[in-house]
């Protein structure tokens, strides 16, 4: 090849290579999987109920501890399944207070307000959820499961420059029809929790 025809390919070249270092590649900054344990409170908002003969009993404020497995399909958009138990109690004027041993599991669709990559995000959830008593407080042969919903909101606070991880402050809210001894009524139960949340794949990340 003469000099010439070397010389008068050289900007082709230089324009071929300066595209293929700025052009973006979608697959590498998409995706993700994270894990996050978690710890908090569990607060059920109707907390008194009564039962035939008027007796009054009362749902205790608990611990809850469980995990999550997050995907991110992009920066916008993920799903979430999550799951906890609490060593739920109930008392009252003619029952010993007692452990009623809820699990509660949720399928959440999640949106960023914010970019996850962010090393602050916002995250807005909502989806299906299970709760079951392992225990019945009133017939120890019977437990209970309810069907409902889970609403709520999340705080992603990265703890490094690539955000492979990171602290999860989340507030939640199930929803259900429950039936702790007066009959089924609407529950909202909130739960609080601070989680440690840890990439397990894709890079996702800055």
């Amino acid at each position: 090849m003469s000099v010439l025809k070397l010389a008068t390919r050289i900007p082709a070249i230089l324009a071929a290579a300066t595209l293929i270092t700025v052009v973006p590649r979608p697959a590498a900054a998409q995706g993700g999987l994270d894990v996050t344990p978690w710890a908090g409170v569990y607060i059920p908002t109707r907390n008194s109920f009564s039962r035939l003969g008027g007796d009054v009993f009362n749902r205790d404020v608990s611990v809850m501890g469980g995990a999550r497995l997050t995907f991110w399909g992009n920066n916008w958009l993920g799903f979430e399944a999550t799951g906890g138990y609490a060593p739920a109690r109930i008392g009252g004027e003619t029952l010993n207070e007692t452990r009623t041993d809820l699990l509660a599991a949720s399928g959440r669709l999640l949106l960023a307000v914010s970019p996850v990559t962010n090393r602050v995000g916002v995250i807005l959830a909502a989806g299906p959820a299970l709760l079951t008593r392992g225990r019945n407080p009133f017939d120890d042969d019977r437990s209970r499961t309810d069907f409902g919903g889970n609403a709520g909101i999340g705080f992603r606070f990265a703890l490094d420059d690539r955000g492979a991880s990171a602290l999860r402050l989340d507030f939640e809210d199930y929803l259900y029809n429950g039936d702790f001894g007066g009959g089924d009524k609407f529950q909202n139960d909130l739960v609080a929790s601070l989680g440690l949340s840890l990439a397990l794949s894709g890079p996702g990340r800055r």
